[in-house]
């Protein structure tokens, strides 16, 4: 029998529902009530109804919030909206969201049944299909949220594309620009934002971009750790799509605060070119949401606007900067110390404004965080203190002496941190991962794996070897086990499954494509030919 659960923050409307539903003949019944989008939501979890006969206005989650979170979560629970708001502009989204249909209260009990008889017509037409797509469905997206993550973190690289076609994702345009959008926390009260599980406003606010975007650009929107809502946008124009992207993010933002009360800010990578520099991209996006500490939110910061912001500064604070930037990357910690001291006065004696003041060193630390991501040595410089907490923190400081002792501590420690990382490097970091590629090119190998070997982002370590080696880390990688192949293949004996397991491939399968991609031919036809001249 399909089940159901009345939404409604009126108990006299909920226990009218019911009495009307129990009255009818048909195989409906209803399961539970909730007096609003939030318990509602508790109550699914357990309960899992086939149908929400829910209100629109309701405090905490309201009936548009709701369908967007059920949306996402429970894409097989139908929806009928009832609303005292005679207002198309309800209905409308009501109905953009999925909803099967809109009833205005106070609407006739012939009206309810005729709806709820053809939902039941429809329930058991659909029954078992619906929840067995439903399970390949939530399992397709889970594989999804996986490799998006992976995307993001650099382990997923352009010769994984049939991962990517597995689990239904699909990058058709030349560039992918990665956006982050998080809630200001300071737009929503605590009792508003304690009585709901916060992860739910992730879940709004995911359906929310998704919907928007899906508009006019070709995208994949995904949480990302429970307060971070990312989206990775698919596009071919370079000139004008951070246009295209701030006037949807400023509409998402308006709706949002007209519909919901609460804003967001947003954080715009640089587009990437290829798989790998996603990571970078996505980085980018999350350097310039940090800048939301300094100049505030309810904006979209893109990598471009923050190094504009990095830039303002007066003549006078440029070369002290200048100077202090210097001494920390040639690691002269006296220097630092002596540098720091003067600049934090110089800030002091320029600015009344503590605000200012603040801004300033939050500008400063978090170009010399951007250094240390570089250099892929945040953990050492700041352990297990997040950079975010390290900026809040400096808005504590009231006085020029505790600005002064902080930064020295925090710069003095990186320049440590620097030069201990120049005392491990007699060689070019480019060389070292060049000469590992050569005796280890038979087993698993990573850019991951490489800048944690030569202490370099993945990122920066990406970019370095691609302008040293005139091409990317993967591509050197797979041309060198093709070359290693092709001298197995012409002076050995061994089956090419061996030569594949030999070489580094993962299977043979992709060994077989990727040889005839490089070379023309298959291995086969390769080994027969006896290659061509000059080819080794």
């Amino acid at each position: 029998m399909p089940s159901l659960i009345i939404v409604d923050d009126e108990a006299i409307f909920r226990k009218g529902i019911r009495l009307m539903i129990a009255e009818m003949q048909s195989d409906w019944y209803v399961i539970d009530e909730a007096s609003d989008g939030a318990e509602a939501l508790e109550k699914m979890e357990a309960l899992q109804p086939d149908l929400l006969i829910t209100d629109i206005k309701m405090p905490r989650v309201d009936g548009i919030q709701l369908q967007y979170i059920v949306k996402e979560r429970y894409p097989h629970v139908a929806c009928v909206v009832v609303s005292g708001y005679n207002d198309f502009q309800y209905a409308r989204e009501s109905l953009r969201l999925g909803a099967k249909d809109y009833l205005m209260k106070p609407f006739q009990r012939e009206e309810l049944y005729a709806l709820l008889h053809k939902l039941q017509e429809e329930w058991h037409l659909e029954q078992k299909p619906t929840k067995e797509n439903g399970k390949d469905l939530l399992l397709q997206n889970q594989m999804r949220q996986h490799v998006l993550t992976g995307l993001l973190t650099g382990n997923v690289h352009h010769g994984e594309t049939e991962l990517l076609e597995n689990v239904g994702i699909s990058l058709p345009h030349t560039y992918i620009s990665c956006l982050i959008a998080k809630l200001d926390r300071d737009s929503v009260t605590d009792e508003r934002y304690y009585q709901l599980n916060p992860a739910l406003f992730s879940v709004y606010i995911q359906q929310f971009i998704q919907e928007s975007l899906n508009e006019s650009l070709h995208s994949y929107v995904f949480i990302h750790h429970e307060n971070e809502v990312v989206a990775l946008i698919n596009h071919d124009s370079l000139d004008t799509i951070v246009a295209e992207i701030e006037h949807i993010t400023n509409q998402i933002r308006k709706d949002i605060r007209v519909q919901s009360n609460f804003t967001l800010t947003f954080g715009l990578g640089s587009p990437a070119k290829d798989l790998e520099s996603i990571s970078k991209s996505y980085k980018e996006a999350g350097l310039a949401l940090l800048y939301r500490l300094v100049i505030g939110g309810d904006r979209l910061l893109s990598n471009e606007s923050v190094t504009e912001i990095a830039m303002e500064k007066q003549e006078r604070q440029a070369a002290d900067w200048q100077a202090l930037n210097q001494f920390v990357q040639e690691g002269d910690l006296a220097n630092v110390h002596q540098q720091t001291i003067h600049y934090v006065s110089a800030l002091c004696q320029q600015w009344k404004d503590p605000e200012i003041i603040h801004q300033q060193i939050c500008k400063m630390l978090l170009h010399f965080y951007e250094l240390a991501v570089n250099l892929a040595i945040v953990k050492q410089w700041l352990q297990h203190t997040e950079v975010k907490q390290v900026l809040v923190d400096i808005y504590s400081y009231s006085s020029s002496k505790e600005l002064t002792e902080r930064c020295q501590q925090l710069l003095g420690d990186l320049t440590q941190c620097i030069a201990n990382r120049k005392k491990k490097f007699v060689t070019s970091p480019i060389e070292i991962v060049v000469r590992y590629v050569e005796e280890h090119y038979a087993e698993s190998i990573t850019l991951n794996m490489m800048a944690e070997i030569v202490y370099l982002s993945p990122s920066y370590l990406s970019s370095l070897f691609k302008s040293k080696q005139g091409l990317s880390f993967i591509d050197f990688l797979t041309e060198k086990r093709i070359e290693k192949a092709k001298s197995l293949l012409l002076y050995s004996d061994e089956k090419i499954q061996s030569i594949s397991d030999s070489t580094g491939f993962t299977n043979i399968r992709h060994f077989n494509r990727v040889f005839k991609t490089l070379t023309n031919r298959t291995p086969s036809e390769f080994r027969e030919g006896k290659g061509a001249v000059g080819e080794l």
